[in-house]
C-alpha cells in the first residue's frame, strides 16, 4: 500500500553532501529565506573536511551526519544522505529533499505549495525538480555545439579573408532549422554532428569574448540554455538529478547503485535508484525549476575520471530492460559513447584553434584569453588519451561483477517489503 509521507506539518527535512561549507551554507540560507512558513531541518555530510571547528560556521542548526576527511565515492555519499532521510522523515514526518549542495532555491514559496498540493493530489511518491542556471553535465558536453554556433555565425556575418578559414570548415556542416523541442539541446554528446545540425542564432557583435571563452573554461551556458519544463509532469527516473523531492519514505528504501571500473566508479546512480523506483510502481514526477544551478569552478576542476564516469553510468542506464540489464546493450552504448565523446574532443579543439586565430587577428582578447583556449585545448589532448586507455575488456568484466553484486543483494534484500 502506498503510504504519502506528506502530512500536515510544515517540516521540509533537507539532506545534502558537501566538502565546502559556504557553498551548502549558501543554499540553506536560500532556502530560509524563502520558504519562511516551512520549518527546514537540514543534515549535512561533510567529506574532505580536515577542520572539523568549521561545522560552527553554518547559519543555522544543522544536523552533521558524519565528517570524514576523504572524498568517498558519489554513490556512497547518496547513499548515506538516504538512509539519514528516511531515519528523519520516519521521526518528524512532512517531506524531503535530496539536494546537491552548488543550488541556490529561486521558487517563491507560494508557487512552491502550488507544486505540493498538485503533487499530493497525483499520489507523487518522488519528484524530480529541474534545474536553471547552469547544466549539471561534464563541461566537455557544453563546449562543442556553441563553437560551431560561433562559427556559423562568423562565417554568415563577416565577408573578410580573416574568416576564409571559419568558412572551410562550416561548409562541410549540414546545417537544419534551429530546434525548439529537443529536451537536450544543451548537451553536446545529442546535439553535435556535422549532419542536420540544429545551431542556434548568435550575435558576433554582441558577444564579450572574454566572457564567452571563461564560460567555455568552466563549463558555463554560452549559446545554448537547459530547458527546463513549466508543468508538473510524469518521470520515468531517468530524470533525476541534482535536486530529488521525497513525498513517500518508502521510496528511499531503493538504493542509489553504481559499477566500479578499476578505481572509478560509475556516475548517474542516483538515476538507477530512480528507474528501481519506478519499477516498483512508485509514482514518478518531473517539475518546473525550484532551485538554480550555480556551476562552480573548483567542482569543474578538469579531472578525466569524471568524465569516464559518467560515460558508464549512463551506458549503464541505458542499457537497463525494465528491471534488467542488457550486457549487449552495455557493451554497444559504452563504445558509443567513448567513440562519440572522443569525436567531440578533437571537434571541439579544431573549432578552438579556428576561434582563437581568428579573435587575435580581429584585436578581440589578449594572451591571457589566447592562452585559456589552449589550455582547453591541451585539456582535450588528456581526455582523448584517457579515452582511447579505456579497456573494453575490463569494463565489461566490471560490468558482469556489478550484475552479480546486484543479484547477490536483492537476494539477501528480499526480506525487505517495499510499499508499492
Amino acid at each position: 500500500m502506498r503510504r504519502i509521507a506528506m502530512q500536515s506539518n510544515n517540516i521540509i527535512n533537507v539532506v545534502l553532501a558537501s566538502a565546502d561549507i559556504d557553498v551548502a551554507n549558501s543554499l540553506l540560507k536560500s532556502m530560509h529565506q524563502a520558504l519562511p512558513s516551512f520549518e527546514i531541518k537540514a543534515s549535512i555530510l561533510l567529506f574532505g573536511i580536515t577542520e572539523p571547528r568549521k561545522i560552527y560556521q553554518f547559519c543555522r542548526p544543522v544536523e552533521i551526519i558524519d565528517i570524514v576527511t576523504y572524498y568517498p565515492p558519489i554513490v556512497d555519499s547518496r547513499n548515506i544522505c538516504q538512509a539519514h532521510l528516511r531515519r528523519k522523515m520516519n521521526e518528524f514526518g512532512g517531506i524531503g529533499f535530496i539536494l546537491d549542495d552548488d543550488l541556490s532555491w529561486t521558487l517563491p514559496e507560494n508557487e512552491f505549495i502550488t507544486v505540493l498540493e498538485k503533487l499530493k493530489k497525483a499520489g507523487c511518491d518522488m519528484a524530480f525538480s529541474a534545474l536553471s542556471g547552469d547544466s549539471p553535465i561534464p563541461k566537455e558536453y557544453t563546449r562543442t555545439s556553441p563553437l560551431l554556433d560561433v562559427l556559423i555565425a562568423i562565417a554568415v556575418q563577416c565577408n573578410d579573408s580573416k574568416a576564409m578559414k571559419i568558412k572551410e570548415y562550416v561548409t562541410k556542416v549540414d546545417i537544419s532549422k534551429k530546434s525548439e523541442s529537443n529536451i537536450n539541446t544543451h548537451h553536446d554528446f545529442y546535439t553535435f554532428t556535422h549532419k542536420e545540425f540544429h545551431k542556434y542564432d548568435v550575435d558576433i557583435a554582441t558577444i564579450n569574448w572574454h566572457d564567452f571563452i571563461d564560460r567555455l573554461v568552466k563549463g558555463k551556458s554560452t549559446t545554448r540554455t537547459t530547458p527546463t519544463p513549466i508543468t508538473i509532469m510524469p518521470a520515468k527516473g531517468r530524470e533525476r538529478g541534482g535536486a530529488t523531492l521525497i513525498l513517500n519514505v518508502d521510496v528511499l528504501l531503493c538504493k542509489n547503485d553504481s559499477m566500479r571500473y578499476l578505481n572509478l566508479y560509475s556516475r548517474r546512480s542516483d538515476m538507477i535508484m530512480a528507474t528501481d523506483a519506478a519499477n516498483y510502481n512508485f509514482k514518478l514526477f518531473n517539475t518546473p525549476p525550484m532551485l538554480k544551478h550555480l556551476r562552480d569552478e573548483a567542482f569543474d576542476t578538469h579531472d578525466s575520471k569524471k568524465l569516464i564516469g559518467d560515460i558508464l553510468g549512463y551506458a549503464l542506464v541505458e542499457s537497463k530492460e525494465g528491471a534488467n540489464f542488457c550486457a549487449k546493450k552495455f557493451a554497444k552504448n559504452v563504445s558509443q559513447r567513448i567513440e562519440h565523446t572522443k569525436f567531440l574532443l578533437m571537434e571541439s579543439s579544431k573549432m578552438m584553434e579556428l576561434l582563437d586565430v581568428w579573435l587575435k587577428n580581429n584585436n578581440y582578447i589578449e594572451l591571457d584569453v589566447s592562452s585559456l583556449v589552449k589550455s582547453m585545448i591541451a585539456e582535450n589532448e588528456k581526455t582523448y588519451l584517457a579515452l582511447t586507455s579505456i579497456d573494453l575488456g575490463v569494463v565489461n568484466q566490471s560490468f558482469n561483477t556489478f550484475i552479480y553484486n546486484r543479484i547477490n543483494y536483492l537476494k539477501s534484500d528480499e526480506s525487505t517489503e517495499l510499499a508499492c
